[in-house]
């Protein structure tokens, strides 16, 4: 079992576009690049901040988006004015696999700086900011340069100015550092009212080319016995004995932990468009006194509710796209119904030419009649089947048979690929 970490930069290209707010597709749930603009203000509904534009100069959007495999850069919004001196600032937010504050101090350094002084940390929005600044006398006029950084959900969320102007410099340092932080559930009460959604170009392009997958009209499965097996995926997945297995979700109020007994759709991205229970089993406790019932589920969701744009991994050889879709997993699920908040750790595996995602996590359950909770170790389990999704959810008060119940239980058609 490994903690996930590396590092990746990504080249940027430029493309100069307008804002095109009206034709912008948007995507089920929040991306990174999920933003809005109005007249004066930046708001993005991922991270959950606004900041304000510059008031002075003549600004223009500008893309640097890039369209690529490995989304661990993202880029969310650049601006440049390039009359009389030019001046140009961004927004980025890069997956990062160690500490997110440790690794936004290392962001704002300027590596090729002859003299600087050393990241200074503040507090921007109640925020833990590092920031660096350095200036280039040898060009006419000074060249300004400063950093921003801050660490947010497994990001490191960079604001970075260049600007020939020491007045748009000033402006731009006061914007960056009046920046406000909102929960991002609460993103329509943030908004301005002329707020248009934007998204850049390489977002509208994995949103414009993603599967067109529809969970309503996916083939439910059908049970022989204990055995659930579903034509339309391909594959077969055989239940424990003596255990109590349905089509759907039986709704097992034992089984449900914490936040769990909230149906799934309660939550964003857990809609019926978005996940669909497609069988269940549980196993009955016998006198009714344990407080919890064992629960194996099986699910199909739609990568683009939580992931547009992130290509599944094809091998278990390339670690990056391991470690950046691995961290995605953990950054969606973990807290919700599937996955517990304790999750940090992921494992790979290959079952019959499938590529398997294992994180192990872990919740708590009331005891019945007691004021105690109990253990509760839970496994998430996700592969993909003919661009679905495919995941299962065990859960069980002790940890010994979690991961054997999927590797020894399911078996897969000889049409079944991955992705197709």
């Amino acid at each position: 079992m490994r903690r996930i970490f590396a590092l990746l930069s990504l080249p940027w290209f430029l493309l100069e576009i307008g804002a095109r707010a009206d034709s912008t597709p948007q995507p089920k749930v929040p991306i990174p690049e999920s933003g809005y603009l109005s007249a004066h203000e930046y708001t993005n509904a991922y991270f959950g901040f606004t900041i304000q534009l510059p008031k002075s100069g003549t600004f223009q959007i500008r893309d640097f988006s890039q369209k690529n495999n490995t989304r661990i850069q993202h880029f969310l919004l650049s601006q440049s004015s390039a009359k009389k001196d030019f001046v140009e600032w961004s927004i980025t937010a890069t997956q990062v696999f160690k500490d997110p504050d440790q690794e936004a101090e290392k962001a704002v350094i300027f590596r090729d700086a002859l003299k600087q002084d050393g990241p200074q940390a503040l507090s921007i929005g109640r925020r833990l900011f590092w920031k660096s600044e350095t200036e280039k006398t040898d060009t006419k006029p000074k060249l300004y340069q400063m950093r921003y950084a801050t660490g947010l959900g497994g990001f490191v969320l960079q604001f970075s100015v260049y600007s020939y102007s020491a007045k748009l410099k000033e402006e731009l340092r006061q914007n960056i550092e009046s920046i406000k932080f909102f929960d991002p559930a609460n993103i329509q009460q943030e908004l301005a009212k002329d707020a248009q959604p934007y998204l850049p170009e390489a977002a509208r392009w994995w949103l414009t080319n993603a599967p067109q997958l529809d969970l309503a009209k996916l083939d439910t499965g059908t049970l022989f016995g204990t055995k659930y097996v579903n034509p339309s995926l391909g594959f077969s997945y055989s239940f424990p004995n003596a255990w109590r297995i349905a089509l759907g979700d039986p709704g097992d109020p034992k089984s449900h932990l914490d936040a769990h007994s909230e149906p799934l759709g309660a939550r964003q991205g857990f809609s019926a468009e978005c996940i669909r229970v497609l069988a269940s089993a549980v196993q009955d406790s016998g006198d009714g006194k344990s407080g919890f019932n064992p629960r194996i589920v099986i699910a199909a969701a739609d990568p683009a509710c939580y992931v547009p744009g992130e290509k599944f991994p094809e091998s278990t050889l390339d670690r990056t796209a391991l470690q950046s879709f691995g961290a995605d997993l953990i950054r969606t699920f973990a807290g919700s119904p599937l996955m517990g908040r304790t999750a940090n750790a992921v494992r790979a595996a290959e079952i019959g030419n499938h590529l398997f995602f294992e994180i192990p996590s872990s919740t708590s359950a009331p005891i019945v009649g007691s004021a105690l909770r109990r253990k509760i170790h839970m496994l998430f389990v996700l592969t993909t089947i003919r661009n679905y999704w495919v995941i299962w959810l065990l859960e069980s008060d002790t940890e010994s048979e979690l991961g054997n119940r999927v590797k020894t239980s399911i078996s897969f058609d000889s049409g079944s690929r991955p992705g197709k």
